[in-house]
């Protein structure tokens, strides 16, 4: 590369989000990242062409098209098979080259001399992280994954007998089994709140519906996913947290697939507790992770600290009894746990950076425009019952889809046949297609009555007033990585409309 050509445009341009030059981060990020990315020919010319690098992507009014030149160059960075445009960042995602190439670096060098415990110090590892989420170093810590960070949260909660949990009825099954042990050895009855996921759905309905299953004086603790793995309809953190101050709980969240998806500024929202997930929409190695846990007053949330016990932790001074003395670094000593895997850990910070880089708030709205796309494409296809998700209330909206191809009831509840649809989709057309809720797998389960109602591949939702079980029809799921653009969602959308035909003509 030129030195005094491109890559002084592209030290030149500022991010727009949050005000940060170029030269800026580059500066501190890692020197080989930094080298890397400025010498990848693709991901250079975009940076040294797009002027206005941070600027908000509008739905498909014909500027999406200008952000999709933008990410079109930035999907080079991934190795994503070009013959399976990957809908499955929801699943795990795809590092980019230049953050796998000192990944790998790292590997080698823990190999060639494995004394060091930390490839760089956790704490600054933590800070890149904080910085990147809208938090505290001291409210960082480092998790394998999500279920990882959510275990350590609900398991250090101070319970009573008594005491009860109140949850969506949307959780994913490793959330649902710490739940299920948590409430078993402490004594905790967990109570669930149908999610409204009507087409016209409001983010109110769905505050509502969890405000008339609190009970004050018994529900401690409120538990939900942010953007949940069934249908990937979003549980606004904000107003959840709102509403968990106005009767004094404490809020955890699983944000599996918010990090990486939405611009996420943790103290802003309110929440006490987050597992957030390293290696979805974030990008970062498998096996990574992210726990904050609020550790100051915030304007958002000036309740006191809740009682918290350290379930893991290497740290031999920090307080017994669960109470965080002024000062105590509580990030610190959850990320104490023996030997980690650094080499994993700093690429986890690097690619935190990366996204800054690129500008959070642009992938976000990049995502969601896709999203939205997607859905408009479905609809078109399908008709307006394909969706089983809101598709009218921003505030609920993801970048995961969730849909039927079918539409006979019967064919939307035929287990068998959804297996054969995901089977085939795979198999015939290289695309990787979520499948299934939770069923009687999940929370009303045997010996209840209720499990009766519940079908194998169903969300095991409850209607939202009566709280009577609801469940819904067998949900596919597509989620739009930024690697993706329009052409490769028309192509997948044939696919389905293929597939469908062929089994239900068979």
């Amino acid at each position: 590369m030129d030195n005094d050509g491109s890559e002084k445009k592209i030290l030149a341009v500022k991010d727009a989000h949050e005000g940060i030059t170029r030269r800026g981060f580059l500066g501190t990020l890692s020197t080989g990242v930094a080298a890397t990315i400025l010498m990848m020919p693709t991901f250079s010319s975009a940076l040294s062409k797009d002027k206005t690098w941070g600027s908000p992507v509008r739905p498909p009014d014909g500027s999406l098209s200008t952000e999709e030149t933008f990410f079109a160059e930035f999907a080079k960075t991934f190795t994503i098979d070009p013959r399976d445009r990957y809908f499955a960042a929801a699943q795990k995602g795809s590092m980019p080259t230049p953050i796998m190439k000192r990944y790998k670096d790292g590997l080698d060098q823990v190999a060639r001399d494995p004394f060091p415990v930390y490839l760089e110090p956790s704490a600054e590892t933590r800070e890149k992280i904080a910085r990147c989420y809208g938090a505290n170093t001291d409210e960082i810590a480092i998790a394998r994954n999500t279920t990882d960070a959510v275990a350590m949260i609900l398991s250090g909660i101070d319970w009573k007998p008594g005491d009860e949990l109140l949850t969506s009825t949307m959780e994913y099954p490793n959330c649902v089994a710490t739940m299920l042990r948590v409430a078993t050895r402490f004594g905790v009855t967990i109570r669930e709140f149908g999610v409204p996921m009507h087409p016209s759905a409001t983010a109110e309905e769905v505050i509502e519906s969890a405000r008339r299953q609190i009970k004050p004086g018994k529900t401690k603790v409120i538990f939900f996913s942010a953007i949940t793995q069934s249908n990937g309809q979003k549980i606004p953190p904000r107003r959840m947290a709102k509403l968990a101050q106005q009767y004094g709980l404490i809020t955890v969240v699983d944000g599996a697939h918010y990090g990486g998806m939405f611009d996420p500024k943790l103290n802003d929202i309110g929440v006490d507790f987050w597992g957030i997930s390293g290696h979805k929409w974030q990008c970062g190695p498998g096996g990574t992770g992210i726990l904050y846990a609020r550790n100051g007053h915030h304007s958002p949330n000036p309740a006191p600290l809740p009682r918290f016990h350290l379930v893991r932790s290497g740290q031999l001074d920090t307080p017994l009894d669960g109470s965080r003395p002024t000062g105590f670094d509580i990030g610190n000593a959850l990320s104490i746990y023996g030997f980690p895997e650094s080499a994993d850990w700093r690429a986890l910070g690097d690619v935190c950076e990366l996204w800054d880089v690129i500008g959070r708030g642009r992938i976000q709205n990049y995502i969601l425009a896709l999203a939205d796309y997607l859905r408009q494409r479905l609809i078109a296809r399908f008709g307006d019952g394909c969706l089983l998700q809101p598709t009218k209330d921003p505030e609920l909206k993801s970048g995961i889809v969730a849909f039927t191809p079918f539409v006979d009831q019967s064919q939307r509840r035929d287990f068998k046949l959804a297996v054969t649809f995901q089977d085939r989709m795979l198999k015939e057309h290289l695309f990787h297609v979520g499948m299934g809720g939770l069923d009687s797998r999940g929370l009303t389960r045997a010996p209840s009555l209720e499990a009766t109602a519940l079908f194998s591949g169903c969300i095991p939702n409850r209607n939202s007033v009566t709280n009577a079980p609801e469940p819904t029809d067998i949900p596919f799921r597509a989620s739009t990585g930024v690697w993706l653009t329009r052409r490769d969602i028309n192509v997948f959308v044939d696919a389905c409309e293929e597939t469908a035909k062929k089994l239900v003509m068979r």
